[in-house]
């Protein structure tokens, strides 16, 4: 009824089709209204409204917004402490859900002791983990992969971050020529920590199920067999103290009717004499 030139529904069947393509990151949501109508006379009909929402796909890699380019670089101090954030990559996917989360690792290096610094996966923070000495002074290349979660496979994109060890910038020209110059950096194919820790969590907390059936089954029988002994051990004292206090209630009448009947002898027997 709203005349959409998206969708075309089937006038007999009422099957609604998409007459395009369907894209969540242009347009995530629709929303038509219907009408039915039936052939009597006079004609009857009714209304609904339909809510489309799109799913979204893996389609988008991870945009990286900083640092611009591979050429950019950054001045690094070697007075700089270690645990001192250096710089940062920063990125954002267009997707949503697990297809956009993002994580951020390191898989290639180049310079001096390019080990020197670290990434976190997941903020992307990068820091100087060891401190810096004479030797570490020039261009250190890091080649920063940025990959998302997204099912079933997870996209990514690379960046270069440069960094460059020395009290101050006194050659430009000198750097920009190192940048230019195509690194020769070993590929390190190394899965983000934010995506290894559940995984290794899932199975240690797996090889420790038997042990706990075990001592659950095991903790369990004592907590039965302690029981059923408590329970047998009560019912037998039970049963002695009802024993006993059967004799005595059989023995106190009998005494009582033995002085009655001596108390009702001795009158008659002085009487006779």
């Amino acid at each position: 009824m709203n005349q959409s030139d998206i969708f075309v529904i089937d006038t007999g069947k009422g099957m609604l089709r998409a007459k395009v393509s369907l894209d969540r990151e242009q347009q995530s949501s629709y929303t038509l209204w219907v009408e039915a109508v039936d052939g009597g006379e006079p004609a009857l009909s009714s209304t609904t409204k339909i809510t489309i929402l799109l799913l979204d796909i893996n389609d988008n890699p991870p945009l990286v917004l900083f640092p611009q380019s591979n050429m950019s670089y950054l001045l690094v101090l070697p007075s700089t402490l270690p645990g001192s954030p250096v710089t940062e990559v920063y990125a954002v996917d267009k997707d949503t859900g697990m297809n956009a989360v993002i994580a951020y690792s390191i898989i290639g290096r180049r310079g001096p002791r390019p080990e020197s610094f670290r990434i976190d996966p997941k903020t992307g923070n990068i820091t100087l983990e060891e401190a810096l000495l004479q030797t570490d002074y020039g261009l250190h290349r890091l080649l920063v992969k940025v990959s998302d979660h997204g099912y079933p496979e997870p996209l990514h994109s690379t960046v270069m971050v440069n960094l460059f060890v020395n009290d101050t910038v006194s050659n430009e020209s000198y750097i920009e020529s190192l940048l230019r110059k195509e690194p020769e950096i070993n590929i390190e194919e190394k899965e983000p920590q934010i995506s290894i820790e559940p995984t290794h969590r899932k199975v240690e907390s797996m090889s420790c199920m038997p042990t706990l059936v075990a001592l659950s089954v095991i903790s369990l029988g004592s907590i039965t067999l302690v029981t059923g002994m408590g329970i047998y051990i009560c019912l037998r004292k039970g049963k002695k103290h009802h024993r006993e206090d059967d004799n005595l209630e059989v023995q106190i009448p009998l005494k009582g009717k033995i002085d009655l009947c001596m108390r009702e002898r001795k009158p008659v027997d002085i009487s006779n004499i």
